[in-house]
């Protein structure tokens, strides 16, 4: 059975922080290419812990691959979360596969639940005392949000590796590239910058019809 590993990684919550405020426009549009640096930087998060989150980072990897190839191949339509929603659902693309790509509207809606997910925990993180299980606030935060979007085995699976997980405190000073006080204070900056971005999504989803792509 795989463990957490506790020889310290580098994972860059600044990173995320910063591509977060980038994303959002004075208009609230978001620019995808942003979004889905901030995305990279917490699969990294998942990275680092091995064979315990490994597959979690393949399927997060695997949907920013999809993105980034649909922006790369037209940066008119896919600059931004809602050109690229509009522009899929003006030409019924929402549901549909072009080439090996699938559609961005759905693979985006995957990154979403996820974002919601992640960031519900971080705020439960920065909240919580330092030496409570963050095993604990994972389950009960996965449960609240990205566990009825999954199936059976993989919640089966995600709930082992969270099993896993040890106090908040060594979590973070195991993972995190910063200090523990440095974290705490960047955790809520994150939340800060990411709930917009996800109410602002929700929204498009919301306003197009689109939150149940299959």
């Amino acid at each position: 059975m795989a463990t957490f590993d506790t020889k310290k990684k580098d994972f860059d919550l600044v990173v995320v922080l910063e591509a977060f405020q980038r994303c959002r426009q004075s208009d609230d549009t978001l620019v995808l290419r942003e979004y889905l640096r901030a995305f990279t930087e917490m699969c990294r998060f998942f990275k680092l812990t091995g064979t315990l989150f490994g597959f979690v980072a393949r399927d997060l990897e695997d949907k920013i691959r999809i993105l980034n190839e649909h922006l790369a191949a037209d940066e008119v339509h896919y600059v931004t979360v809602q050109s690229m929603i509009q522009h899929e659902v003006d030409h019924d693309l929402t549901k549909v596969i072009r080439g090996n790509l699938k559609s961005g509207s759905r693979t985006l809606l995957r990154l979403h639940r996820a974002l919601e997910f992640i960031l519900v925990f971080m705020s439960r993180l920065r909240t919580g005392e330092e030496n409570e299980k963050s095993s604990v606030i994972a389950s009960e935060v996965y449960n609240q949000t990205l566990s009825r979007f999954n199936t059976w085995i993989l919640r089966k699976m995600a709930g082992v590796a969270m099993y896993m997980l040890p106090s908040k405190k060594s979590l973070i000073d195991v993972m995190c590239k910063q200090d523990y006080e440095s974290v705490m204070r960047t955790l809520g900056e994150v939340v800060t910058s990411g709930q917009p971005l996800y109410d602002i999504t929700q929204r498009v989803y919301e306003d197009k019809d689109l939150l149940e792509l299959p």
